[in-house]
């Protein structure tokens, strides 16, 4: 694969770490929710990252010799669920910006792995490679930040001041999640960009 196609499916990761770090440093700049949508963010993207396997079905269906209706059916199951998980945040949060959250979220992911597609067993493992990567990441980052200080930059307040509800971790020290989510996202984009894989071998009945 071509360094300028790396840059590209590295795109959505490096601008949301761009973003996340901009909000950590200026959290006032614009609005104080933007923590909050962060603290939000962080918390769709683990359960976005768990799609991993079902997406892979959805875009490599065809080499896996699933039918169109197999991939169709994949494809409506993982939309329901991830529309009803959007619902529940949507409305505990009383507004309609986690619906584009989500979809900023997840089409970040289809449009990596679609970008990175290949007819072939390597395209398979490269997306399973950066599933198992991201899953390892994401929950070393938040644990890390958790027992490790971290600097508040701007973050200054309780996650009350940036319309979080709740006494859990990322309410009571927000800038902890937005440490995460800027190490996770910057991570990510340079696995990305540099195709650092892991070895992981898929079935002969795929």
């Amino acid at each position: 694969m071509t360094m300028a196609r790396r840059g590209l499916i590295a795109v959505p990761d490096a601008a949301a770490a761009a973003l996340i770090l901009w909000i950590w440093a200026y959290p006032l700049a614009w609005r104080p929710g933007l923590v909050g949508v962060v603290v939000l963010a962080m918390l769709m993207e683990f359960v976005v990252i768990q799609a991993g396997p079902f997406l892979g079905r959805i875009v490599y269906g065809d080499r896996m010799r699933l039918t169109p209706r197999e991939r169709r059916r994949s494809a409506l199951a993982l939309g329901a669920v991830y529309v009803t998980f959007a619902g529940l945040a949507a409305g505990s949060f009383g507004r309609w910006f986690p619906f584009f959250l989500f979809a900023w979220l997840f089409g970040a992911k289809v449009y990596a792995a679609l970008l990175g597609r290949r007819p072939d067993a390597t395209g398979r493992e490269r997306e399973m490679s950066y599933w198992v990567l991201s899953n390892v990441l994401y929950l070393a980052v938040v644990f890390a930040t958790m027992f490790v200080p971290v600097p508040m930059l701007g973050v200054t307040e309780e996650g009350s001041f940036y319309g979080l509800r709740g006494r859990y971790e990322w309410a009571n020290y927000p800038h902890e999640a937005l440490a995460a989510g800027f190490v996770y996202f910057a991570a990510m984009a340079l696995i990305r960009f540099l195709d650092l894989r892991m070895g992981v071998e898929l079935s002969a009945g795929e």
